[in-house]
């Protein structure tokens, strides 16, 4: 279902509903990511503005449902290292993850501020918070701020673009594009870095 067809199905629900399922796209995002969360908040922003609705339910259904969704990927994590998964695995393999856990303790915060920005591993990235240790409510805390910007950015060009529903369709197509070409590339990276260091410790 495109863009265009997410507006028309929408109008023909009352706003609870529509609002109740922006919640539940926000949250399905992080756990079945094939979701299109992104464009459901568009279109729900273009009938905000036609019909002169208040924007706050709208952020508030989207904020909710993406810092739930986070959290439940976050107690996946933590459950992981209950459950003792990965120190069943193979020497390098658990090499490898302490290699990722150690740089996520690092630089956790920055990769959780951006995690909306990047589609289809967000849940990835809150998993890893709780593999790697990382406080509740500091997870919190990114997942709402990360939530809140990227849902104020789709928000805003469903507000400036209005009804050109076409326009908003490319521009969400193109940015997912880049998105993907971005996420890729530092995936290559954290391969390439992890390769160098099980090198280095002796993994070669």
């Amino acid at each position: 279902m495109n863009l265009a067809e997410w507006v028309e199905a929408a109008r023909e629900v009352p706003p609870w509903l529509m609002f109740g399922g922006l919640f539940l796209a926000s949250f399905a995002e992080y756990v079945v990511p094939p979701v299109p969360g992104d464009a459901m908040v568009v279109a729900g922003s273009v009938l905000v503005t036609s019909f002169g609705w208040s924007p706050v339910p709208l952020f508030a259904a989207v904020m909710a449902g993406a810092i739930a969704g986070a959290m439940v990927d976050f107690a996946v994590g933590q459950w992981i290292v209950r459950r003792g998964t990965l120190s069943r695995r193979s020497e390098r393999t658990r090499a490898a993850v302490d290699i990722l856990t150690e740089r996520f303790k690092r630089h956790g915060a920055w990769i959780l501020a951006l995690n909306r920005f990047f589609p289809g591993v967000r849940a990835a990235f809150f998993v890893a918070a709780g593999v790697a240790g990382l406080r509740r409510r500091e997870v919190a805390l990114w997942a709402a701020v990360s939530a809140l910007a990227w849902n104020l950015l789709l928000v805003g060009v469903g507000v400036a673009l209005g009804e050109n529903i076409d326009a908003l369709d490319a521009l969400l197509s193109r940015y997912t594009v880049g998105a993907w070409i971005a996420v890729a590339a530092m995936m290559l990276l954290t391969w390439f870095g992890v390769r160098r260091a099980l090198k280095r410790a002796g993994f070669g």
